[in-house]
C-alpha cells in the first residue's frame, strides 16, 4: 500500500504548487512543468521499486438464491478472475464487472489489482454446478430442486344446496388443500408442488394476504402471495319454530313465542333476536305466521282453539300396553292418574325415522317432589328414555331423541300421587338417513352404519347416552374425522369421539370442547376391515353434533398400516418412494427390503418444513442378522430429523452384505405429518 500513498502524496503535491504559483501570478512554463512531473514519476516509480507492495486479496462468494458467482474487493481496487474447467486452467484472465454463472463445475480464480500492481498468489474457490443450474462451494450446502418461482391459487370448494363456492369467510382455517402451489424451472417447466409453507392459516375480515413459501435451501425461499377477501357470510335462509304449547285464543304472540335461526352460507346457524311477525292476533283454527327478516321469510303454522280445549284424553281402562290409548304426534293430551297405584298407557306409530321430543304439563303446585314418571319404551318394553316431573316444574320437557320408525308407547306413573290432570305433546320431525337412529347404544347389535365421506347428525339424549357409528374400509386408505357443532359458551369437555376396530383397540381420541366448534384428528392410514367410530357425552349437552369420516383410498406407494414389527413391515423396493407418517407418539413405522449381494445403500428422509428445530423424527438401519442398529457412514447408529432440517436428509451405509434389513422409523416429538423414505444405492 505505501506505492499507493507516494503516488498520492506526490499528486497533491503537484496541484498544491500550481494552485499557489496562480495566486501569485506566476506563470509556470511547460518546461517547469514537464521537469516537475518527470521528477515526481522518477521519484515515485523508485520508492515503489524498493518498498514491498501488498495488494489486498478478493473475496469470492455467490449470490444468496444460488444462482451466480460473485467477487468483491476493496474500494479503489480492480479485479480480474480466470474460471478453469476439468483440470484445465483457462489462458484468459477477465475483468470482473458483474457476477456470472458457470456451465460446468470446476475452479475460479480471483485477483485485486491497482494500476501494473496485481494480488498475489491467485484466491482460488472449488464451484459445483447442480444438475438444475445452481451453483455452490461445497456438498453441505447443495441446493435443492431448483424453482426459481412460484404462484399459489386458492381452490374453491364446489358449492352444495343453497352455499355459495369456496372457503373465504371469516374464521375459516385454510389447509394445504385449500392452496395449488405451481413451481417453474430453470427451463420455464412448470410442475405442481407440495411441500410449501404457508401463513397465516385464519382467515381475517377484510384483505388478507397469504405468504406461500418454497425452501430451496434451509434458509433461502421462493414467495409467493395470495390475496384472499374475508366476507362474513351471507344468511341464505331462514329456520323458525313456534315454541308454545297449546295456542288459545285470547292470546297475543310476541317474538319470544319463536326460535328463528339463520342459515348462513358457510354451512353455519345463528340464532337471531330481531325480527318481525306477520301479525300477533290469532283466529280460531290454523294461522299462518310469516316471520321476516330483510328479504328473508319463514312460515310457521299455529292452530288455535278455544280455552281448555284439548286434543285428546285418556281413556280408561288404558292400564296396559294392551289396553294403550292410540295417539299421534304433534298433538296435545291429556290424563289423570286415578290412584297411587295407576298406570296409563299411551301407543305411537311411528312411519318414518326422525326426532322426536316429550312435553309434559300440569297445574303449577308449591312441592318439589316428583309426583310423575314419564317413560317412554319400545315395542319390546326397553325403555328408551324416561322423564321425572315434580310439582312445581309446570312444564318438563325432554331432550330430543332420534328414532327408527316403528311402535312405541308412552307411560305415565305415580312416585308421590297426585290428583292433578296433566296433559303432554309428542313433537316429531322426520329426518332422512343423515341423521343417527337411536337406540345405537350396543356396538355389536346397534352401531349405525355410515358412509365415508358423508355427513351425519346426532346427539346424546341424556347423560348416559352413547352412540356408536359403524363404516368399512374396502381398500387400504388415508382417514381422518371431522367434528362440529353449534359454538357453545362452555369451555369444558362435552363430546369424547374415538375411533376403533375390531382388534387393535382405539386408534383416535378427540375431545370437543363448547368452545371448539369444529375439530379434525390426526391422519390414520387404515387397512381393509370394519371400524366403529363411538360418541360419547363428558359433561353432557343435547346440542346436536355433526361428523364425517373421510377417506382417501392409497395405493403400493405408502406405507401399510400395522407395520409396527419386523413381521409386519412395509416391503420397499430401490428408488421406490414410499410415504408414511406416525399415527400416535407410541407408533412405529417398520420397512423390509433384500439385498442378494453386497453393496452400498442410501436411505433418504423427506417432509415438510416446518418452524421447529426440535427432532420430531428418528431412523435407524436393522439387520436380521444384528441386535443393535448398524452404523452408517458417519459412524451412527441413529438419524435424527428435526422440523426445520433440510426437505432431503439422506444418510449412507457402506458395503452391506447381503441379506434382509429393516428401516425404523420412530417418534422423538410427535408429529402426524407425512414423510417419505426413498432406498437407493
Amino acid at each position: 500500500m505505501i506505492h499507493i500513498i507516494v503516488i498520492i502524496v506526490g499528486l497533491i503535491i503537484f496541484v498544491l504548487e500550481y494552485i499557489s504559483s496562480k495566486q501569485k501570478n506566476k506563470k509556470l512554463s511547460f518546461d517547469s512543468i514537464s521537469m516537475k512531473l518527470n521528477l515526481f514519476i522518477t521519484v515515485a516509480v523508485s520508492v515503489s521499486a524498493v518498498i514491498s507492495i501488498n495488494v489486498p486479496d478478493p473475496e469470492i462468494n455467490r449470490k444468496s438464491d444460488y444462482s451466480a458467482i460473485t467477487i468483491s474487493a476493496q474500494s479503489l481496487f480492480g479485479i480480474k478472475y480466470q474460471y478453469s474447467t476439468d483440470g484445465e486452467d483457462s489462458d484468459e484472465w477477465k475483468d470482473y464487472t458483474k457476477p456470472f454463472t458457470p456451465k460446468q463445475s470446476g475452479i475460479i480464480y480471483a485477483r485485486s489489482k491497482f494500476f501494473i500492481y496485481e494480488s498475489y498468489p491467485s484466491v482460488s474457490r472449488d464451484v459445483y454446478v447442480a444438475e438444475n443450474g445452481l451453483v455452490y462451494f461445497s456438498a453441505a450446502e447443495k441446493p435443492g430442486e431448483t424453482i426459481v418461482s412460484i404462484k399459489a391459487d386458492y381452490i374453491c370448494r364446489e358449492a352444495s344446496e343453497n352455499k355459495t363456492a369456496g372457503n373465504h369467510y371469516v374464521a375459516y382455517e385454510i389447509t394445504k388443500s385449500d392452496i395449488k402451489a405451481v413451481g417453474t424451472d430453470l427451463n420455464g417447466n412448470e410442475k405442481e408442488i407440495t411441500d410449501f409453507t404457508f401463513s397465516p392459516k385464519t382467515i381475517k375480515s377484510g384483505k388478507n394476504d397469504i405468504k406461500i413459501e418454497y425452501f430451496i435451501t434451509d434458509d433461502i425461499a421462493i414467495e409467493a402471495h395470495l390475496y384472499i377477501n374475508g366476507d362474513d357470510p351471507e344468511m341464505i335462509k331462514l329456520d323458525a319454530k313456534y315454541t308454545g304449547g297449546d295456542f288459545y285464543l285470547g292470546d297475543t304472540l310476541d317474538n319470544d313465542d319463536f326460535i328463528v335461526n339463520g342459515v348462513y352460507e358457510d354451512g353455519s346457524i345463528k340464532a337471531l333476536s330481531e325480527y318481525s311477525i306477520s301479525y300477533s292476533d290469532i283466529k280460531e283454527g290454523e294461522n299462518e305466521i310469516t316471520i321476516t327478516k330483510g328479504s328473508l321469510t319463514d312460515t310457521v303454522e299455529i292452530t288455535a282453539v278455544q280455552p281448555g280445549t284439548i286434543f285428546g284424553s285418556e281413556s280408561e281402562s288404558n292400564d296396559s300396553l294392551k289396553t294403550a290409548d292410540e295417539i299421534n304426534v304433534n298433538k296435545t293430551y291429556s290424563g289423570r292418574l286415578q290412584n297411587e297405584e295407576d298406570v296409563d298407557y299411551y301407543k305411537l306409530r311411528l312411519d318414518s325415522k326422525g326426532k322426536l321430543s316429550i312435553k309434559f304439563t300440569h297445574p303449577k303446585f308449591d312441592e318439589d317432589r316428583t309426583f310423575w314418571t314419564i317413560s317412554l319404551l319400545s315395542q319390546n318394553e326397553d325403555l328408551q328414555y324416561e322423564l321425572d316431573s315434580n310439582g312445581q316444574a309446570a312444564e318438563t320437557t325432554s331432550p330430543n331423541m332420534r328414532l327408527n320408525s316403528g311402535t312405541y308407547y308412552i307411560k305415565v306413573t305415580g312416585d308421590n300421587y297426585s290428583s292433578e290432570k296433566y296433559s303432554f305433546t309428542i313433537s316429531f320431525e322426520e329426518e332422512n338417513d343423515s341423521y343417527e337412529t337411536e337406540p345405537n347404544d350396543n356396538l355389536s347389535t346397534q352401531a349405525t352404519s355410515i358412509n365415508t365421506g358423508k355427513k351425519y347428525t346426532g346427539n346424546i339424549d341424556s347423560e348416559d347416552d352413547i352412540d356408536y357409528y359403524r363404516f368399512t374400509i374396502t381398500e387400504k386408505s388415508k382417514v381422518w374425522i371431522d367434528f362440529s357443532h353449534t359454538k357453545i359458551s362452555e369451555s369444558g369437555t362435552l363430546w369424547k369421539i374415538s375411533l376403533f376396530n375390531d382388534y387393535n383397540g382405539s386408534l383416535i381420541e378427540m375431545d370437543s370442547t363448547g368452545e371448539t366448534a369444529r375439530l379434525s384428528s390426526d391422519r390414520l392410514r387404515l387397512p381393509v376391515g370394519n371400524y366403529y367410530i363411538k360418541i360419547s357425552g363428558y359433561h353432557w349437552s343435547d346440542f346436536d353434533y355433526t361428523f364425517c369420516v373421510n377417506s382417501q383410498t392409497e395405493g403400493s406407494e405408502a406405507e401399510s398400516e400395522p407395520d409396527d414389527d419386523h413381521v409386519t413391515a412395509t416391503p420397499i423396493s430401490f428408488n421406490s418412494p414410499v410415504t408414511g407418517n406416525l399415527q400416535s407418539e407410541n407408533d412405529i413405522d417398520f420397512y423390509r427390503f433384500d439385498l442378494g449381494s453386497s453393496t452400498n445403500i442410501k436411505i433418504s428422509f423427506n417432509h415438510s418444513r416446518f418452524d421447529d428445530n426440535g427432532t420430531f423424527w428418528k431412523f435407524e438401519l436393522h439387520s436380521t442378522n444384528e441386535d443393535e442398529a448398524l452404523k452408517n457412514s458417519e459412524d451412527e447408529n441413529t438419524i435424527s430429523i428435526s422440523g426445520n432440517s433440510a426437505d432431503n436428509v439422506s444418510s449412507v451405509w457402506y458395503s452391506i452384505p447381503a441379506g434382509t434389513y429393516y428401516i425404523k422409523v420412530f417418534a422423538n416429538h410427535y408429529n402426524n405429518s407425512d414423510y417419505k423414505l426413498t432406498l437407493s444405492y
